[in-house]
């Protein structure tokens, strides 16, 4: 007699496969949402691994959960990046097998998608609405940079992109950041244009952020190795930008603007000039903003 599965998270019937052990959830969506279901309801005074020790063995290991692999796999990737992220090493830093993981998650790929929900609801939304739009831009745009911040890894997951991706806590993310129009009377396609404009400056200038992140952990790999860095890398005077005359546009702005680089006080800069634009763009066609 056959037994019809159902997610044990919305009860929607799950299709029986032939090989690896049951499908629990329906959809990632549904996995994040018991996840953070089982989060609220921890109780704050819960050991660590989510479970009481056996009576008389204080010392017993904590048990394994889905919420300690989760904050285990953003540990790996908060220090050292996606590609130092896999099964295998988030198992042997809980000091557990990769078999055990795998009863809990199911591939890296779903693991990284409870990262991406987990670290993004570690930077909570507004609880309040915004004075107006551009209050409600400039707080959406700092709380992101905070994120790009403490994740930097997160980035290449939540980029502006044509191919559809959903995550409830980056859609409450966008959600969130869409009240900013809220009382402007914009068409659904204009507020997406002005959104996609302001997303795509904060991705493109956290990019530049991400991108020294890796670029000094490569560094210090290479220092680690007893390696020396290569003559031509972007090192101060070292650099063929530098010398004088080379680039007599370029060398002169370069010094200017970005000797030494202070890219939060470039990122405050340049936000500035999006919204700007956005508020020139709106007064043109006679929005009141």
């Amino acid at each position: 007699m056959s037994v019809q599965l159902a997610c044990a998270s919305c009860g929607k019937p799950l299709e029986a496969t032939n090989r690896g052990r049951p499908r629990r959830y329906c959809s990632r969506a549904c996995q994040a949402r018991a996840y953070r279901a089982r989060r609220a309801e921890a109780p704050a005074d819960a050991p660590a691994g989510g479970g009481d020790a056996p009576e008389g063995r204080s010392d017993a290991p904590p048990q394994l959960t889905v919420e300690r692999i989760v904050r285990a796999g953003i540990a790996v990737a908060d220090a050292e990046g996606l590609d130092a992220l896999s099964m295998r090493r988030v198992a042997t830093d809980l000091g557990m097998s990769t078999m055990a993981l795998y009863r809990h998650v199911a591939s890296k790929d779903e693991l990284v998608a409870l990262m991406v929900e987990a670290a993004m609801t570690g930077v909570p939304l507004p609880d309040s609405p915004p004075r107006d739009w551009r209050h409600g831009l400039e707080r959406a745009a700092r709380r992101d940079w905070d994120l790009y911040h403490r994740h930097p890894w997160i980035l290449s997951k939540v980029m502006v992109t044509t191919r559809a991706y959903f995550s409830p806590a980056l859609a409450a993310d966008s959600e969130s950041t869409f009240t900013s129009f809220d009382g402007l009377g914009l068409e659904p396609a204009d507020a997406f244009r002005y959104m996609f404009m302001f997303t795509s400056y904060v991705q493109g200038v956290a990019l530049t952020y991400v991108s020294d992140v890796e670029a000094e952990r490569q560094a210090r790999l290479t220092a680690k190795r007893g390696e020396e860095e290569p003559a031509t890398g972007a090192g101060g005077a070292r650099s063929p930008l530098f010398e004088p005359g080379a680039y007599p546009r370029l060398g002169p702005a370069m010094r200017a603007g970005a000797d030494p680089w202070d890219l939060d006080a470039l990122f405050v800069s340049g936000l500035a000039g999006v919204l700007d634009g956005i508020a020139a763009d709106l007064a043109r066609r006679g929005i009141e903003s």
